[in-house]
This record gives C-alpha cells, structure tokens and sequence, in this order.
C-alpha cells in the first residue's frame, strides 16, 4: 500500500488492550500488514510472515529500537499468509504468559481462536476497526476530508491509493473478486448482492409474499460484516454504498461468484436460503433450480401462491421460474400444470391451457359435470383454476352449473383469501355476461375484500377493472371514471412492470375519456397499444368492450373499412371460439349500419346463426322481452335497429321497441340506444309529443351520467331527431341539453344544423327574424323595412317552413335554440 502512514489512535488502541492475543482479521487491503508494520516500527519488534506461529522469544531488531527509542516489552508479531493452514496458537500465548498480535484473513482458521477468545483471552478487531474514521481523516487531509471521506468511505485501500478506480476497471474486478468476494461466505455474499441493489433504487423482482411471517425478515438485508467499507447504514438503517465508485465494478465482480457458486449443491443450498431468508422469493427458487434441487425449489414455489404466484411476483419472474423447472416435473405436479395453464390464459392461448389439463388429467378434464360433480375425482385447487378458466373460454354458466359452483367455496377456509376472492372473480363474469349488474356488483364488492385482505394489488386491479368496464356498459361515465381511478392506484403499488395490465388500465381510461367526448386518447391505443392488447390476455366481457369501442371510435374518427379490418383481426385470433365469432359478426352489423350500408348489414344479420332473426324480433311478445343471453340480446337490438330503418312507419314498431325497453336484461347503455330508436319512430309516425318526452328523458339521463357515447353511436337516428325543430328546438331550450348536444357537434359526431339552416335564410328572412324576436308587431316590421304586411307574412312563412315551426313563438325560440339571433 505504498509508504507506510501513521495511525497513532489504531496502534495505540491495540498496544493498550489488556488480553494477551490481538487478531486483526479483515480482508485484503484494509491495512492489517501496515498495522504490524507500525507497530513493529514503534516497538522494534520483528514481524513473522509464516503458518507456524512464533517462537518466543523472537529477535528484537536492533536498529528499529535505536531509532525509537523504546524500552517497552516488545510484543510478538504474527502474519499468517493468505491462501495457508496456520497451527494452533502455541499454549505460551493463549495462557497469557507472551503478547502476540495476529494479522489474518477471514477465510483463515486459526486452531485456539474460539478458546482464547471464550477465555477472554483475546481480542478481536474486525475490519470496522481498521477503517479511517472521520478524525483520522481530518488529521491527514485537512480541509480535504470530506472529499477523502466521500470518494473512499474510509477503506484504507482506496484512501491511500487515489488511483484506485481511476486504472482499468478490470484491475479492481478482479482484485475484488480473488481477495474479497472468493473468501465471503455465501449468506453475506448474498447480503452484499441484495444491499447493492438496495443502493440503486430498483424494483426488486420478487416481493415478499403474505403467507410468509413478516417476522422472518429484516427491513433491510444485513451489511456485510466481512468488508465494511462496501455498505454503511443510512439515516434510516439502510444499506448504502460506502464507496460510490465501486458500485459497477463491484456489480460486475460479484455476479460471476455467484454464478460459480451455484454450480456447487452446498453454496447453492445456502445461497438460496439466504434469499429466501432476506424475503426474495424468486432468487431463492432460481438458486434451488439451478443446482438441481427442484423439490426445495417446488416447495416455496407453492408456499409463494402456487398458481397465485403470478400475481404477487409479476409475468417476468413467474415465466422464469416455470422455465426452471424441468418437463418431467411440470407435466405430473398438478400445481405446475395449473399454473402452465394459467400462463397460456394470459397469453391468450386458450388452446394451450386446455392441452395441458388434457395430457396431464385426461379429456374428462373438460367435463365440467365431472369436474363439478359432489363425487368430483378432482382437488379443490383444480376445480377453482377450472371455473377460472371457464371465464376465458366464454362458456355459458347454467343455473345448475352456478349452484355447483358455489358449493365450492365452501370448501376454502374463511381466511383463504386468495381462493374465496378467485371464486368471486369468476362468477362476476357470469353476472356480467347475462347482465345481471347488481349482483355482478356485489360479487365485486366481496372479491375485493378478499383481495385487499390477501395484499394482492394485482388481483384487486382486476375487480376495479370489471367494476369500469360494469359501469361503462351501464353508461355511467362518473362512476366509472372512480373505478378507473382505483385500479390505476392499485396498478402502481405493483412492485414490478406488468406491460399487459398497464395497457388494459390505458384502454379503461380511454374509453371513460371517450364516453365524455374526447376521442384521441382512445384513437392513440388503437393505433399504438392494439397489437399488444390482442396477443394478450382477454376475457369475454373485455372483449365485447374492446370490440364495441375499438369500432365504434374508428368508425366514426376514422372509416368504415378501418372499424372492419379492426374486428376481422379478432375474427382470425379468436378463431376457434364459436361465442366470439359471434359476438364480433354481431358488431361488424352494427359498423355497416353506422355506414349507411344497410343492405351488407341485413346480409351480415342474416348469416349469424341462432333462433333470433327478423321473424322473431317481428313476432314481438314476450319472448323479445324476456330474451336474456349476452348474444342473443345484442342480436335482437341489431335486427330491430335494421326494422326500423327500413320502414319505421310500420304499425306497432312502437310497441316492439317499447317491448325491448322494457327488457331487464338491457343495459342502460342499450336501453338509451333503445330510447332513441323509440323517438325515431314516433315522430316518423307523427307523434312528435312522445319523441320529445322520449329524447327528453335519455339526455338527461346521459347529463346526469356524465355520457355522450350512445348518443353518438345513434346518431343516424338522432341527426334527424334534432334537425326538427318541433323536437330539437324544445329540447334546445334547456340548458343542459344544448350542451350535450354542443359536445357531440364539438366532437365531429352531430352535424352543426344550426349553419345549414342559418345559410337558408335569406338577409331579409334574418332580418325580420330579428326584429319580431325584439317584439315588433308585424305592421312595425313592414314600416320599417317599407314592405307591405302581406309580404312581412309571406316571409314569416318562409322562416316557420325553414325552422319547422308552426308559430311566432316557436319561431323565436327554435332560433334562439340554433344561434340564429346571436
């Protein structure tokens, strides 16, 4: 370490120790061989660099002690050599009769150590006593210290090399690596490893599961005992790097010592432990994997969650660590096939998912009277991951097959969170499904207790994203802006990334900006995050959102062919899944008579297989009012969409559309679809009265719900609707009806009628306008503009025939209504 520089408080703290034996132990290059040096410089004594312990007496060096003058008892001095075997400290020095101070390393046995020490016998100095305090720093730099002290840390080595981190990096790697890391035991070396990613500030991989004791872990993973001048305590008890300079290469030396102590069973075993200890679970089964151990390995992957791993861990490391274990195993434990399986759900892979339970448990793993059965062969766990999967194939829940299912919760303990949340979670699909929003509410409601009593932020992510979606679908834009609000504060304590889930919180959003009337947020998911989205995970009711958002904005912003090229992606991904072809033929109707492309609809209608059609919508009655399936439904509105285009003056069109509004399976985004349709026919059939009444009360609806989303969707139906003033006007003379209708013009999705028939009026029309809306009798209005009365009456008549009123006063406020009188 170059010229030897004098510490007077160490040497004589070590001269002035009572026992008769002093060990230094520290690693290389925190200065013990300068120690002696000094000592041996101030005392005279000589130094012994051997594995055989001194003689006494040993020889006092003349000159040393001409120099210094001393007279003292010199002690005796030991440095035992790295990489050696030392014998046993001789009984002379443990019995107290010689001094002797010993210089050694960590990984150094010393034979008589732990008795001198139990007899008090000796002292140990470990390397916290060798590094340079504030004091000793000051003494030797001056005004300089602080600096010293930040660059250094107070380890010798660097403090008195300057150069240290200034040479090749490659230098430093491998002095850290062969004389410090190769000597660290293997709990510290993973204690090292953890604090220097304490000290970057990252997110760790793994997070310390619930069903695990919070007791068993400290709040921050140990500092190193072995090489202090790594990591020093913080404010808070943190760990953090004591040198900064260090931190990249001292990343890049330690990660191959790990590497090269895995290959070996015993460190592997303590290497994973120690992780396990310090609370990261994924390190702990990666380590197990490696060195063969896959039945540790299995046991704290269950322990962790078991299929739930997912969730509290994140994609990343539950795709690691299925990796890790080998095909035999994966393919006869029944909880690796489970979670195989839920890996290929996410995916989207429903195929997938449904092979593995096949190989694994045989084709009556898809009998779901088996699996369900009271004498069900099956686990519970399995049963569980079963009504789970249920949910993604979009199957259809029977009466019978909801009460089976829930006689299965009854089988998880009260305080099984995870299951009993999980149970809930996927009988909201089934209530969602069949529209039953108030049950599929208090489902939610029970699940997220569950959740949040697991800590499953990511689980309970998913409840707030079902309970949008609900309110979405209800056409409550205000209570679904709250929810979004929720999942998107749960989606950030997740302590790992979760592309797929963040994009889903992207597209809830998008939609609920949308349903206020702003289309770019979700214009910009469709052009950037769609492909992500569909090779993702999908479940039915998230689907059927996606699919009517997706078209609907990019029919209206963008076009038709857009809105179809959009659902034919999903017709080829969902391929195989007969429920969603449906569904999407079902919205491809819809986008064609957006288009005014009624006839393709008809045909696309026509094609769709099932017992509704135009002759069982025609039929009315009871069974078009009592129709329940999700499908079924949707195709039911879309046939009768189509009914009243083409002839919306037919007898009893009224009573049909009034039948389907009446509907308690609707949802109240439909029965506003619905309700417009119902004022379309009625003033086709001159009942302008009960379309007004009608209009009135779904725009109040869609005020108090914060909406313009079905307004647009029908706007076809609602241009017409709003362009007689009979209608429109009326209803323009509240407040905030003119600004739901200002929005949907604002927004592209209402043509501005108010310049079309502002342009119609001729100068002298606007004129006189004008001047009976300010109160002038029209014999005022014919001398002012020096016309006869007949003429000023001729004119009025052009104006009420232009505004589609019948008198003066409808007139006057028609034209208010448009904008026409400023």
């Amino acid at each position: 370490m170059g010229a030897l520089i004098d510490r007077p408080e160490v040497i004589a703290g070590i001269l002035d120790t009572r026992p008769p034996i002093v060990i230094l132990e520290a690693p290389a290059g925190m200065g013990k061989s300068s120690i002696l040096s000094l000592i041996a410089k101030r005392t005279g004594a000589a130094i012994v660099c051997s594995a055989e312990p001194p003689v006494y007496p040993v020889p006092i060096d003349p000159g040393l002690v001409a120099t210094v003058g001393s007279t003292m008892k010199a002690p005796i001095l030991w440095d035992i050599p790295p990489y050696t075997t030392p014998l046993a400290i001789p009984e002379a020095y443990i019995s107290g009769t010689h001094r002797v101070i010993i210089a050694k390393r960590p990984d150094t046995v010393l034979p008589g150590q732990a008795r001198a020490l139990a007899y008090g016998q000796a002292t140990f100095i470990g390397s916290d006593g060798l590094m340079l305090s504030q004091h000793e720093l000051e003494r030797l730099f001056g005004d300089a210290c602080e600096d010293v002290a930040e660059k250094s840390g107070g380890w010798p080595l660097a403090v008195f090399n300057a150069g240290l981190f200034e040479g090749p990096p490659a230098v430093l790697q491998a002095f850290l690596d062969t004389e410090l890391l190769a000597a660290m035991p293997d709990e510290e070396l993973v204690a090292t490893r953890l604090a220097l990613d304490e000290t970057a500030g990252r997110k760790h991989g793994a997070t310390r599961h619930p069903s695990f004791s919070a007791a068993r872990y400290a709040t921050a993973p140990p500092l190193p005992q072995m090489a202090p001048f790594l990591m020093r305590p913080d404010a808070d008890g943190r760990p953090r790097l004591a040198v900064p300079g260090i931190r990249d290469v001292l990343r890049e030396a330690i990660d191959p010592v790990l590497e090269r102590r895995l290959r070996n069973a015993g460190s592997a075993r303590a290497i994973a432990e120690a992780y396990l200890a310090n609370g990261f679970v994924v390190e702990a089964i990666c380590a197990f994997q490696r060195a063969g151990l896959f039945d540790n390995a299995l046991r704290i992957f269950q322990d962790a969650g078991g299929s739930f791993f997912l969730y509290y861990f994140g994609p990343e490391a539950f795709d690691t660590v299925l990796a890790g274990f080998p095909l035999t195993l994966s393919i006869r434990t029944e909880v690796l096939v489970l979670a195989k399986a839920l890996q290929s759900l996410k995916l989207g892979d429903i195929a997938r998912a449904r092979r593995l339970l096949i190989d694994r448990f045989g084709e009556v793993a898809n009998d779901y009277t088996q699996v369900f059965s009271s004498r069900s062969i099956f686990s519970r766990q399995f049963r569980a991951f079963r009504l789970v999967m249920l949910l993604y194939e979009d199957y259809f829940f029977s009466e019978e097959l909801l009460e089976r299912a829930y006689a299965l919760i009854t089988e998880f303990p009260v305080d099984d969170h995870l299951s009993r949340g999980s149970f809930y979670n996927s009988v909201l699909e089934f209530y969602i499904r069949n529209r039953q929003f108030a049950a599929a509410e208090e489902v939610a409601q029970r699940a997220m207790v569950h959740y949040r009593a697991a800590q499953a932020p990511l689980l309970a992510f998913y409840i707030s994203l079902h309970q949008t979606l609900i309110r979405l679908m209800m056409g409550d834009a205000l209570t679904a802006r709250r929810h979004a609000t929720q999942s998107a504060a749960f989606l950030a304590e997740l302590p790992f990334e979760s592309a797929n889930d963040a994009r889903l919180q992207v597209l809830m959003e998008a939609c609920v900006e949308y349903e206020a009337g702003r289309a770019e947020p979700l214009a910009r998911f469709l052009n950037l995050e769609i492909d992500g989205f569909a090779h993702g995970e999908i479940w039915p009711s998230l689907l059927e959102f996606a699919l009517h958002y997706g078209s609907q904005a990019l029919g209206e912003h963008f076009s038709t062919m857009a809105a179809r090229s959009f659902l034919d992606r999903w017709r080829v991904y969902q391929t195989s899944n007969g429920q969603f072809q449906a569904m999407i033929s079902i919205r491809e109707a819809a986008v064609l008579q957006n288009a005014n492309r009624w006839q393709e609809a008809a045909n696309a209608l026509t094609a769709i297989p099932g017992r509704v059609d135009r002759a069982f919508v025609l039929a009315g009655g009871e069974p078009l009012g009592r129709v329940q399936e999700r499908d079924a439904l949707a195709l039911a509105l879309s046939w009768l969409r189509q009914l009243i285009y083409e002839a919306p003056q037919r007898p009893g069109l009224d009573r049909l559309v009034t039948t389907v509004i009446g509907n308690m399976n609707l949802t109240d985004r439909q029965r506003m679809s619905a309700e417009i349709w119902l004022a379309y026919v009625s003033k086709r059939q001159r009942n302008a009265t009960q379309a007004r009444a009608v209009l009135q009360k779904t725009l109040g609806d869609c005020v108090r719900l914060g909406t313009i989303a079905p307004l647009a969707e029908e706007r076809i139906f609602l241009q017409e609707l709003i362009d007689n003033q009979r209608i429109g006007g009326f209803l323009s003379t509240i407040a905030a009806n003119r600004q739901i209708l200002r929005k949907l013009r604002d927004s592209g999705r209402l043509d501005n009628q108010s310049v079309k028939i502002g342009n119609t009026l001729s100068r002298r029309e606007s004129k006189i306008l004008l001047m009976i809306s300010e109160g002038a009798a029209n014999k005022d209005v014919a001398n002012t503009l020096g016309l006869s009365e007949a003429t000023v009456k001729f004119h009025l008549g052009n104006v009420y025939r232009k505004l589609g009123c019948r008198s003066r006063q409808e007139a006057i406020g028609s034209a208010r209504a448009l904008g026409l009188l400023g």
